[in-house]
């Protein structure tokens, strides 16, 4: 059975990064002459939340227009996260304190066929991620053709093609495979649409912190809260039969990604 994880907010714990990012973001808007008090920035931040997933971009794109500016101000309040905010993400990013027992424990398990897990990465992410992943020394966890990064093959989640991509990178069928993630709309529900078992660790997104919760979880296989009860749940989906058959509501449109690094 190959396992593959989501990074950030799974593995990694972003929540330093995206206070940061949140306090520099409002900083830059006020200098640019976008202005508006930390209050009511903090409440727009939580209505744009619920009303869907938008990139960074749109986001300043929405503050600069609210406040009477212009797409040109908003560019340049993303110029300047690019260069004095992102940099900061490698310091920032921590590795959650259950990761590599968690990890540790699945490279030495076998699954219901006697065989040991294997292990991989789908993950939206920079490509610098991988050596953050070799200092915090879980790299060699996963397998190098399945650890698959967007930056580095140019499609994110949700689209289907990076799932697709790393099965194939694996040599597996969808069936073969489980989803970790923290995100259901990115990680849990395009796997189980191609046929992947999923495990949805029920975490708060750090970068939406007023996103309403999920309605009807369906595409989730099981739902935990942190990386230690990953070994036994999956243990646990084995004995169930796979649900490939089992009806799905309407897929749902397309959704931008979430912002992160």
């Amino acid at each position: 059975m190959m396992i593959f994880f989501d990074i950030g907010d799974t593995l990694v714990d972003e929540s330093d990064f995206a206070r940061f990012r949140h306090a520099s973001v409002f900083k830059f808007l006020a200098q640019r002459g976008i202005a508006t008090s930390e209050e009511q920035y903090t409440a727009d931040l939580n209505n744009l939340s619920m009303r869907g997933r938008m990139t960074l971009f749109d986001q300043l794109r929405w503050f600069a227009q609210r406040g009477g500016g212009t797409t040109v101000q908003a560019m340049e309040v993303f110029r300047d996260y690019i260069l004095h905010v992102a940099p900061e993400a490698p310091s920032r990013f921590t590795l959650f304190s259950d990761a590599r027992e968690c990890l540790d424990r699945l490279a030495s398990a076998r699954d219901a066929h006697n065989e040991l897990y294997r292990l991989g990465v789908i993950a939206n992410q920079p490509t610098w991620i991988r050596r953050s992943l070799e200092e915090w020394d879980i790299l060699r966890y996963f397998e190098p053709d399945a650890l698959v990064i967007s930056d580095e093959v140019a499609v994110s989640k949700p689209h289907s093609e990076i799932f697709q991509f790393a099965l194939k990178q694996a040599g597996i069928t969808p069936d073969q495979a489980v989803m970790v993630g923290n995100d259901y709309f990115n990680d849990v529900e395009p796997a189980k649409w191609l046929g992947m078992r999923t495990v949805w660790i029920e975490r708060d997104d750090p970068y939406a912190p007023g996103a309403p919760p999920v309605q009807d979880p369906w595409a989730a296989d099981a739902r935990i809260s942190s990386l230690s009860e990953i070994p036994e749940t999956l243990a646990r989906l084995e004995r169930l039969p796979h649900a490939n058959g089992v009806a799905k509501p309407p897929r749902r449109k397309m959704t931008a990604q979430k912002s992160g690094a």
